[in-house]
């Protein structure tokens, strides 16, 4: 499973990193490595934004694609974008 099919709210693992030389050291920076646990706190748009503790980072689905994942867990009760939802649903 590639992390850009993830949903909010997944507790995922990362495997394996695809794709060129460049996407590789744009991931590298960040500092994601293979074996990490981050949890999927938000999705909108094309962006991603992980959680790993006290850390945060925002994936772009261009980066998003390259990243091979296992899903863990799936728990949408914690998830931002449904408590988003629920504030703003008036809003339409």
């Amino acid at each position: 499973m590639l992390l850009i099919n993830a949903k909010c709210g997944d507790k995922i693992e990362i495997k394996e990193f695809l794709g060129k030389d460049a996407i590789l050291k744009k991931i590298e920076a960040m500092g994601l490595r293979k074996g990490d646990i981050f949890e999927i706190v938000k999705k909108w748009g094309r962006n991603f934004l992980l959680k790993s503790g006290n850390n945060r980072i925002v994936l772009s689905a261009e980066i998003a694609k390259n990243i091979k994942i296992e899903l863990i867990e799936r728990d949408f009760s914690d998830c931002e974008e449904r408590s988003c939802w629920k504030r703003w649903r008036w809003f339409k």
